[in-house]
């Protein structure tokens, strides 16, 4: 078969015997391999370098060799070598590529509720997870630090980097439990008061029943029990306690506030990332109290995103003034910020939800009484003392 990096020769024999040809090649050990017959048609294959001394012994077969094609690199290179402008840019693209892979093209945010998301951007924009940033300039372990530190409403936020593609990942947070291991002795105990509204146990031992009232520390299901009067055993407890547990929430909002509210005045700032630079085409950076509001235009092609973004910006103008409110507006406002209080509090329904208004001389104070329905169970540890257990065992 023809090779790679040797040049390599097809050859048709024509006229003479092809017999003879070939045994005065092997006479003289030249190298002719693959020889096949077609349609009457003799061919053969040869090293380049071989060729010459081949057309001697086939002078003396009164044969002509006819050369059909050339294979090999070598021959590739020599035959293209004139057209040095199809190898370099070769090179150029691929020096190209390499570069592109040198930045981040894409940034995929993921679980981040959608009224966190313009703070959120904004703020990942300011540490620099942005289309269009050196992937090396990305530190997750560093972003993470002080992501989690400005965004303490998030339970876990975890930030990574594959190929040209940054990630960011929000979890919300949710309370913190110790947990047992499942071959661990415990118990289920109360975490808040509450009264019972299920109880059941599939391992253990249920200490309440329907209707009764426990306070934090209250067994719910001990992991200890008699085995059939003989001995006392310790197992992992296992359950679910649902509870209704009252809950009060307050809010405070004053009728003099000091807010800011925007003049009117505009300032529109239009900027193009790209590979990690920022070039401002018109608009400069305002001094002062702004409020800013943006939209990012990617460069596509065919559905394929290249790290070239129009970033357009609108910089309004804010000025603090002192304010009079009604108390219907004040009301509202701390309506506001209970409901998203409530809505984070870990429970599985809310059963019931009253309010109450109070106006004072210097504002308005909502007071909502919520009860949930929520599972009040968690585990703790069952410790044994090693004489105990010792003695136990025997």
């Amino acid at each position: 078969m023809p090779g790679l990096f040797k040049e390599t020769v097809c050859f048709e024999i024509v006229g003479g015997s092809v017999e003879r040809f070939l045994n005065i090649a092997n006479r003289r050990w030249l190298n002719v391999f693959n020889v096949n017959h077609r349609n009457g048609r003799a061919f053969a294959f040869t090293r380049a370098k071989e060729f010459p001394a081949l057309s001697d012994a086939a002078a003396k077969a009164d044969a002509e060799l006819v050369i059909i094609s050339h294979y090999g690199l070598p021959y590739y290179v020599r035959n293209y070598r004139e057209r040095w402008g199809f190898a370099a840019g070769f090179v150029l693209f691929c020096a190209a590529l390499w570069f592109m892979s040198l930045f981040v093209w894409s940034v995929d945010i993921e679980n981040l509720p959608e009224q966190y998301a313009v703070s959120v951007t904004d703020i990942l924009y300011d540490e620099g997870i942005r289309t269009g940033v050196m992937c090396s300039s990305i530190d997750g372990d560093m972003i993470q630090m002080v992501l989690e530190d400005r965004l303490p409403q998030f339970d876990m936020i975890r930030v990574s980097r594959m190929g040209c593609k940054a990630r960011v990942q929000f979890s919300a947070a949710v309370p913190l439990r110790r947990h047992s291991y499942d071959n661990e002795p415990c118990n289920l105990i109360a975490k808040e008061s509450g009264q019972i509204v299920s109880a059941t146990a599939s391992q253990g031992t249920i200490f309440v029943k329907e209707g009764d009232i426990v306070v934090p520390g209250d067994v719910l299901v001990s992991g200890v029990f008699d085995s059939q009067g003989e001995s006392v055993v310790m197992v992992h407890a296992k359950g679910k306690i649902t509870a209704l547990v009252d809950r009060t929430f307050s809010e405070t909002v004053n009728y003099e506030q000091i807010v800011a509210e925007p003049t009117g005045h505009i300032v529109n700032i239009n900027r193009l990332m790209a590979f990690g630079i920022e070039i401002p085409l018109f608009g400069s950076l305002p001094k002062g109290n702004y409020r800013r509001t943006h939209s990012e235009y990617p460069l596509s092609f065919f559905g394929f995103d290249f790290p070239i973004v129009l970033r357009r910006e609108e910089w309004h103008e804010l000025c603090y003034v002192q304010k009079q409110f009604t108390p219907e507006e004040c009301a509202e406002q701390a309506e506001g910020r209970l409901s998203r209080l409530i809505g984070k509090a870990d429970h599985i329904e809310i059963v019931s939800n009253e309010r109450t208004v109070n106006e004072t001389a210097a504002g308005v104070r909502v007071t909502r009484y919520v009860t949930f329905l929520k599972e009040i169970s968690e585990e703790k540890p069952l410790l044994i003392e090693p004489m105990t257990a010792g003695a136990s065992s025997e």
